[in-house]
């Protein structure tokens, strides 16, 4: 399995301006000894299947690369990751691709977009060339969603995820539909490696208030749902100048407790009293629970090695 990173965005579709390039630095710093391949009008065929087709005719490109995903996997294998992915650690996700090319168990893996939800990350997805997973998935796309199937693609939600889950349920998640519901530990189904949400999904949705890191975090995702038309004031902010994961950590500790809800990030992560003052106790507690935030929140703070750590 070759070391790729594999990136999609489509700039000559709306809208067309690519507002995740500081993301993309994060890959190159993280992980400079992968080779990066972009993918985008120039480089694909739109005419290959009727999804894409009908994608292209409708100037839908977050469905196109729902297909050329697993495409470029398909052709190289390698790794996908969403363009509006961070790499936190890549020291971690380096030693996680060195699992998956000498395992004999599992020829790729995901990783959970919720803890609760289960769902499979079409957004992170590691795998060796003949992965069953990808073949299913790029077969869906080829053949049986290259038909009217196509209008439901966000009408009954046949897009990554869900679809994934029939690949799961198909190899036995047949209980849970084929969703890692609840997952604390990883699992292999299918010759899947699936590793809970703290790894790639720390937040879900977009202006998600509760994070789920820990030492083992090593992909932050935004879920920019390009596609979705119509969101709020805030989610759109969001998208039109995406945070970095420390900066987004800095945004949710300055909201207001009406904003909040008890358990959220503003609450959890707070190291002042009530008058404002560091709080000691809170800190070395907020330590022990989460070392890689008090790491990257003390590094960005005091520019440890003299630039500022992503």
């Amino acid at each position: 399995m070759n070391k790729i990173l594999h990136r999609v965005y489509f700039d000559n579709l709306p809208p067309y301006h690519d507002p995740f390039l500081h993301y993309l630095e994060t890959w190159k710093k993280q992980l400079p000894k992968y080779k990066i391949m972009r993918w985008g009008h120039l480089n694909i065929d739109i005419t290959v299947n009727e999804w894409m087709r009908r994608s292209w005719e409708a100037r839908d490109p977050v469905f196109m690369s729902e297909y050329v995903r697993w495409h470029v996997l398909k052709e190289y294998g390698g790794i996908y990751l969403d363009s509006d992915c961070e790499v936190l650690n890549g020291k971690l996700f380096d030693e996680l691709v060195d699992e998956l090319i000498a395992s004999d168990e599992y020829d790729a893996f995901v990783g959970v977009e919720e803890f609760q939800n289960g769902h499979p990350t079409a957004q992170t997805v590691a795998a060796k060339k003949g992965s069953a997973l990808i073949e299913f998935m790029h077969r869906l796309y080829s053949a049986s969603l290259s038909s009217p199937l196509w209008y439901w693609r966000a009408e009954r939600g046949l897009i990554g995820p869900q679809l994934m889950s029939l690949y799961f349920r198909e190899h036995g998640l047949e209980e849970t539909k084929g969703f890692l519901t609840n997952l604390s530990t990883p699992v292999i189904v299918g010759r899947v490696k699936i590793y809970p949400q703290d790894y790639f999904s720390p937040k879900f949705t977009i202006t998600g208030t509760k994070l789920n890191v820990s030492d083992k975090t090593c992909i932050y995702h935004l879920f920019s749902n390009l596609n979705v038309k119509s969101v709020d004031p805030e989610a759109d902010k969001h998208r039109k100048h995406p945070l970095l994961f420390n900066e987004y950590c800095d945004y949710l500790s300055k909201l207001t407790p009406s904003v909040l809800s008890k358990g959220s990030v503003g609450y959890a992560y707070s190291v002042r009293g009530k008058d404002g003052r560091l709080d000691l106790l809170k800190l070395i507690k907020l330590s022990l629970r989460h070392p890689v935030y008090v790491f990257v929140r003390m590094a960005k703070k005091f520019r440890i090695g003299g630039s500022r750590v992503y």
